[in-house]
């Protein structure tokens, strides 16, 4: 270890230091990030108990950065990765549905409904607010009752088809309360704390939203159900006792000593894998934290580099586990 990278390790370790990327790069004398710096740069800082936030690899080059010593107590990281279910505090409202919280496209009562029509196939939408200039809700129209009015008044007008008294609800109200009047009717409007109408929620919001938060549990789960298959079927429980005197099997290991024990002198070139480990082990440990993450409902989603990364993963367990 250089001695500038020393004494960047010790000030850190005394208290946190901010820098950008770019800078924290210049300390390995690197400039980009690959599969041979970013494993190695992640190694020396947890050697050395430090922690990185936000995650230098997942930010741009000018991101300011926070190295700061870890705060965890030792073997956290493990208790956390053996923790199970924790069930959220909060229920799930309209505000966490992304389309509730979106600037409504609408029409005026005065359109026709040609323009209606125009509207809804131009956005690909089932449903559209009728509102006036002066923010007024009139009504709603949709392609079911345009079908069901005009089959019986082929000439019928915007105002005929408008239905006057739709499903509104607000924008702190419980969603899961609120499921089968959405089901029921296809949609509801929703309105702010202004009682504007903000948003409108549909099933097929209601979809996206559920597969959102149900995909990184199953994905989470055939991950581990594939690496412990791959590990038990290579190594004996003499092996495991690297990770723990009670290890006998892979189904005894937390994400940590997965990361662990494949990292362990002597072990990665018994499975065989023509991947590189340190990248492979460097990729599983962000797995692990995704899982702690999810396992605890944290209130934020998923980041689109976190689920590109599970789901990239997952991709990779199954050439490497191609049995079901």
């Amino acid at each position: 270890m250089s001695d500038k990278l020393r004494r960047f390790f010790e000030e850190a370790a005394a208290a946190p230091v901010e820098l950008t990327v770019r800078d924290l790069l210049a300390k390995w004398d690197v400039k980009i990030r690959n599969f041979n710096t970013v494993p190695r740069i992640t190694a020396d800082l947890a050697k050395a108990g430090l922690m990185c936030d936000p995650v230098f690899d997942e930010v741009d080059l000018n991101t300011v950065v926070c190295i700061s010593a870890e705060d965890l107590p030792a073997g956290q990281n493990e208790m956390d990765d053996q923790s199970g279910l924790s069930f959220p505090h909060a229920a799930l409202l309209f505000s966490d549905i992304t389309s509730a919280n979106h600037e409504v496209t609408s029409i005026p009562p005065d359109a026709t409904l040609a323009q209606a029509r125009a509207v809804m196939m131009d956005h690909g939408y089932s449903q559209l607010p009728v509102i006036t200039d002066a923010g007024a809700l009139v009504g709603a129209v949709s392609w079911e009752r345009i079908g069901h009015i005009q089959a019986a008044a082929p000439n019928a007008e915007l105002s005929d088809v408008i239905d006057r008294h739709p499903n509104i609800v607000k924008i702190n109200d419980d969603l899961l309360k609120k499921i089968p009047i959405i089901y029921e009717s296809g949609f509801v409007l929703v309105r702010d704390h202004d009682d504007d109408i903000c948003g409108i929620v549909t099933t097929a919001d209601l979809t996206e939203q559920f597969r959102l938060l149900a995909e990184p549990f199953f994905l989470i789960g055939e991950i581990e159900r594939r690496i412990r298959r791959c590990i038990d079927k290579t190594f004996s429980a003499e092996d495991f006792q690297c990770v723990g005197k009670s290890v006998t099997s892979a189904n005894d290991m937390t994400f940590g000593q997965y990361v662990r024990f494949l990292r362990t002198e002597g072990i990665w070139p018994q499975l065989g894998w023509q991947i590189d480990c340190n990248l492979f082990t460097e990729r599983l440990d962000h797995i692990r934290q995704v899982r702690n993450e999810i396992m605890h409902f944290r209130p934020d989603p998923l980041t689109s580099k976190q689920r590109e990364r599970l789901q990239s993963f997952t991709t990779w367990m199954r050439h490497l586990d191609p049995q079901l």
